[in-house]
């Protein structure tokens, strides 16, 4: 009898060991997560011995985009598709070109008003017989 309570003693132990190591490595991947800026809010919960649900973390569109940014190594450990990152790169590139280019059309505009303004002013500066018959 005293084997038969040995071994499902052996088993509770291996099951707490067991528990107590995915709950260790899964506590290690919260805080290592918890590090990236904004991250923590979006940890999925989870119940103790459990380990994190990796699913969840790329279902998670902000947490999978603030991972990718932050470090490469730790996206391919959550499954994240490291190009996320390279995409993410050319988006913000493409934005950079696009404020710029709205800010260049932006500038000419504002130099055809103005030379409009200075056109309009010399032109009420004229007497009206010099205007022309469009401006009586």
């Amino acid at each position: 009898m005293s084997a038969e309570f040995q071994s499902i003693d052996d088993q509770i132990k291996a099951s707490y060991q067991s528990a107590s190591q995915v709950e260790t490595q899964a506590r290690q991947l919260e805080a290592r997560i918890a590090k990236i800026d904004g991250a923590k809010r979006y940890l999925p919960s989870r119940r103790y011995g459990q380990p994190i649900d990796i699913a969840k973390i790329r279902s998670n569109l902000t947490l999978t985009s603030l991972i990718a940014q932050d470090s490469a190594e730790l996206a391919h450990f959550c499954g994240i598709h490291p190009g996320i990152r390279h995409r993410m790169d050319e988006e913000k590139e493409a934005r950079a070109l696009a404020a710029q280019a709205l800010q260049m059309r932006t500038e000419a505009l504002r130099q055809q008003n103005q030379q409009r303004q200075q056109q309009v002013q010399q032109r009420s500066q004229l007497s009206p017989w010099q205007r022309g018959y469009g401006s009586v």
